[in-house]
């Protein structure tokens, strides 16, 4: 995998090429916003219907909307901010919030180059099995772990993890990312997708 080298904390990005088309917002969310997001996770993950590729729990709104409505709420509000800002920043179509997620990975997990909405077979991309997602959001919630940052392996770009930071680009095979290895701590997430077409919009 070829990336630039790491900058230090007071520069979240590292980079060869120029950004382009990725969002990277800081101060998205408030501190504390990112407190109580965790503590979410920490208290209902258990509860998640679905886990990631390291078999992590994955909460999701439907899961979280079952238990504590408000909370639910109140996340779908956050979405909503960070749809504004991926609107703006690339100029795109209505968009619809089609998931949303708090997630955590800890010491050892990763996850490999991968997009969004696509797959590599025999050579070339097709849709995998969430094509409708034309939009990611990443919403990063603390940065008390090593290892883990942002890597757009194409881009040679490099993205520091930092309370609050949104990062958002395209669904699609131009913008493959992937997440080295946490090496200590556990690294905690907002993912979210937004999708042009209104009939695969999150039910709420």
């Amino acid at each position: 995998m070829c990336v630039s080298g790491l900058v230090d904390f007071e520069e979240p990005v590292a980079r060869k090429k120029p950004l382009n088309r990725i969002l990277v917002s800081e101060n998205t969310l408030r501190l504390k916003e990112c407190t109580f997001l965790i503590a979410l996770y920490d208290r209902y993950s258990e509860l998640a219907r679905s886990r990631d590729y390291n078999c992590r729990p994955l909460l999701d709104y439907y899961t979280l909307r079952d238990v504590d409505s408000e909370s639910a709420s109140w996340v779908y509000g956050i979405t909503l901010r960070c749809k504004e800002k991926i609107v703006v920043h690339h100029s795109t179509p209505e968009l619809f919030v089609e998931s949303c997620f708090v997630a955590c990975i800890s010491s050892g997990d990763s996850h490999i180059a991968h997009a969004d909405n696509e797959r590599r077979e025999e050579g070339r991309w097709v849709p995998n099995h969430t094509p409708q997602r034309d939009y990611t959001g990443l919403v990063y919630l603390n940065d008390d772990f090593s290892g883990g940052e942002l890597v757009f392996p194409d881009l040679d770009t490099v993205i520091v993890p930092r309370p609050g930071l949104l990062v958002g680009f395209p669904s699609n095979h131009e913008f493959v990312h992937a997440v080295p290895k946490v090496l200590s701590g556990k690294r905690y997430t907002m993912p979210v997708w937004f999708t042009v077409n209104q009939t695969k919009a999150m039910q709420l």
